[in-house]
């Protein structure tokens, strides 16, 4: 008599670009590589990702909450949910309303709000503010420093990153209800830091600074993160994962033509996500 196999399902909750690799069009083909079944859930539809003059985009704000009541209409459940950038303030009351629908087991949260120190434009006041809201419901929250202090409230200061700075920050976002925090990108000299709060204490993963950045690494890490966590992989050997996985394809992509529009270049490489963590 044979036995089913199980099969892990996250909901992945963000745009989608035909350009430019950055969310869908990285999640899930690197969740799908790790062995678990991406369901998209579309924030927007862009021509390009945003970094690229000229485009065209579409928003899906009208369509979400039909889409995920279709979904709970047909029964599917959720083992995880995973949401990256947000394009409205209903958007984020959608998403806290899914979480509250279908209660998945675990929630990736993936602030996706600006970088070096600036907000996205389309981030207003009021969305910062309403951010800060599913913080609590996030069983791992992945933001980079410009994200973390948005939401803690804190001033931006990468010149005070230390072990002590970063620590307390992600204190705060604990307190305000993470489960666990993983500060993302954090630069001293020659290394580029991740750093984990979470029930075993404070930690810090380093990995080799590269002297060029590209578009998409945040949304590969992040992916790939969900991917190990979603196949039983603890969060240290999930941040290890994609932190190696990311520094290794963006050494790999200078070998491809048009690397800087098309943003790091992952794909060759997706059979070494096989199991869930990179395994070279």
């Amino acid at each position: 008599m044979s036995s089913e196999k199980s099969l892990k399902r996250i909901a992945a909750m963000h745009d989608i670009s035909g350009f430019g690799k950055c969310a869908l069009t990285i999640a899930i083909p690197v969740i799908s590589a790790c062995g678990v079944e991406v369901s998209p859930l579309p924030t927007a539809v862009l021509s390009t990702n945003t970094g690229i003059n000229g485009f065209v985009i579409h928003d899906c704000t009208p369509y979400m909450e039909d889409y995920l009541n279709h979904w709970k209409e047909i029964d599917l459940n959720f083992d995880a949910f995973y949401s990256g950038f947000l394009g409205s303030s209903d958007q984020i009351r959608i998403l806290s309303n899914a979480l509250q629908v279908f209660k998945p087991e675990l929630f990736i949260f993936d602030p996706v709000m600006g970088d070096n120190g600036l907000i996205y434009k389309t981030y207003t006041p009021k969305m910062c503010e309403a951010m800060k809201s599913l913080v609590a419901y996030a069983d791992v929250i992945t933001p980079n420093l410009t994200e973390a202090c948005k939401l803690t409230g804190r001033k931006y200061d990468d010149k005070n990153t230390s072990p002590s700075d970063i620590s307390s920050l992600c204190r705060e976002l604990s307190n305000m209800g993470a489960s666990s925090v993983v500060i993302t990108g954090i630069e001293r000299d020659n290394l580029l830091v991740n750093c984990i709060l979470d029930k075993r204490g404070y930690n810090e993963r380093p990995v080799n600074l590269l002297p060029y950045r590209m578009h998409g690494t945040g949304d590969l890490f992040a992916s790939v993160l969900t991917g190990g966590l979603l196949t039983g992989h603890s969060l240290y050997e999930s941040v290890d994962s994609a932190a190696d996985f990311v520094l290794f394809t963006m050494e790999k992509s200078q070998d491809y033509a048009q690397s800087d529009r098309r943003g790091v270049c992952f794909e060759p490489y997706l059979h070494l996500l096989s199991g869930g963590i990179y395994n070279e």
